[in-house]
């Protein structure tokens, strides 16, 4: 059936019709935005960031040059590196965090693709209804089909606003997403975290 044919039908339905037929290929999307806005799911743990930091900037000071120097000669240990063990347990968390990070990004990707799919869709009906203009006499008729496009052109404002605050939302979670990696790479792998191993390098 032609896209000519479909606004012919829809114009000879009651409006109810219609206003169905645009709820059901908004609602949901404009829901879901709602509910992903109101989510505080974009903000960074700074105490857990700090902490990190912190750590890392003095991690090497609780075991200096004589500790490991006895270790590798004699396996004599002074005590444990309490900061490696902390970074132990931090990076975890940290990884944890990252992870959900970044599902919190594929989900708002997704959300902001759906909304351009169905703003397409929109768009496609609201020029249906403008060609068709063209070749309505009947004034009656005419207006309906104004009111429609104006119906239509609400949906698309609503969805535009929707994905504006999304794609800001997505800035956000992106940039923290790159801090997060960046201290990441700050982070030495397990196995050099591990007392043993660090103990064991060479100096």
């Amino acid at each position: 059936m032609s896209i000519r044919i479909n606004i012919e039908n829809i114009l000879k339905s009651p409006e109810a019709t219609f206003l169905e037929i645009i709820t059901k290929l908004t609602e949901k999307n404009i829901s879901d935005s709602k509910k992903e806005l109101k989510l505080k799911n974009s903000e960074i743990d700074t105490v857990l960031f700090d902490a990190i930091t912190l750590v890392l900037s003095d991690l090497n000071s609780e075991v200096g040059y004589i500790n490991r120097l006895l270790y590798r000669m004699f396996k004599f240990e002074i005590k444990k590196n309490i900061r490696r063990e902390q970074l132990i347990i931090l990076g975890s968390q940290l990884k944890a965090q990252h992870s959900v990070l970044k599902k919190n990004i594929y989900i708002v990707e997704s959300q902001i693709e759906s909304i351009n799919s169905t703003l397409k869709n929109l768009k496609r009906l609201k020029k249906a209804f403008q060609d068709k203009n063209m070749f309505i006499f009947n004034q009656d008729m005419l207006k309906k089909s104004q009111f429609y496009i104006n119906q239509i052109d609400i949906r698309i404002w609503k969805l535009e606003e929707c994905q504006d605050f999304l794609r800001d939302k997505l800035r956000l979670l992106n940039t923290n997403n790159r801090m997060i990696g960046r201290l990441f790479k700050r982070i030495p792998r397990y196995h050099e975290l591990r007392e043993e191993s660090y103990l064991s390098l060479s100096i």
